[in-house]
């Protein structure tokens, strides 16, 4: 890690240090009723009070990602990926020299995350107030070799199931029925898992729709992080206060 990033992440670390959603929101014309609210709120929050403009991380390759966390850091949700067509899968190769045959997570990977918590309460199921949401601890990631041989060897897992032809059941789910697949499972991998990232239940994946004859149709899906991962990789890589050498 060079120099000129550590200036920048510890210049937002100490914006943001302890600071709650109240403390920066702008409660005319920030807008809290959508999605991505809390990462437009604190990225414009930084933007007007720093020496620079985020723009710049990119010329670093740096990833800022938001982490909803209960107050010891444990993630609420799994972190998402780009979706892909599981037919394009099929034709990647995790460790390719080359970008474009190159498995498009592997790709994602090369980047470096500035992962910042935001923590909130849950209550049966309800946050507290975004008022009183506090960011957290910042993490940084670089992934290193013995990280990406292993999130490898899960994706090549999940590869042979799709090579395969995925197995779609219809299950009994409340009053309704859902469908169930046999891709790999938060529950059963660490590191990263398959699951839906599509607009509604009819966005489907029609490339390997094509591929498997019309005999799998399945939503659009994605990698995601896993949760325990994500929880691992905030307490590994939190930010220290100091500027570190070169």
């Amino acid at each position: 890690m060079n120099h000129n990033t550590n200036i920048l992440i510890n210049e937002i670390y100490n914006l943001l240090r302890q600071k709650t959603i109240k403390d920066i929101i702008d409660l005319e014309t920030d807008n809290i009723y959508n999605k991505s609210a809390i990462s437009v709120i604190v990225k414009k929050y930084i933007n007007n009070n720093s020496l620079y403009n985020l723009d710049v991380l990119k010329d670093y390759n740096i990833v800022i990602k938001f982490i909803p966390v209960n107050p010891t850091y444990k993630s609420y949700e799994a972190m998402s990926f780009s979706n892909t067509s599981l037919y394009n899968i099929l034709f990647e190769e995790w460790e390719s020299s080359d970008i474009l045959e190159r498995a498009a997570l592997r790709n994602q990977l090369n980047y470096n995350y500035l992962f910042l918590p935001i923590i909130k309460n849950k209550v049966k199921g309800v946050y507290n107030n975004y008022y009183d949401w506090k960011i957290g601890d910042l993490s940084y990631w670089c992934p290193d070799i013995n990280e990406l041989e292993l999130i490898g060897k899960e994706w090549n897992e999940a590869k042979d199931i799709i090579k395969e032809g995925v197995k779609l059941e219809r299950v009994k789910h409340g009053q309704n029925y859902r469908t169930r697949n046999n891709l790999p499972k938060q529950s059963e991998t660490f590191f990263i898992h398959l699951r839906p990232h599509a607009k509604n239940s009819f966005d489907y994946d029609l490339p390997y729709r094509e591929y498997t004859n019309g005999k799998v149709e399945i939503t659009k899906q994605s990698f995601w992080l896993n949760k325990k991962f994500i929880n691992l990789l905030l307490d590994k890589y939190k930010w220290k206060t100091n500027l570190r050498e070169e």
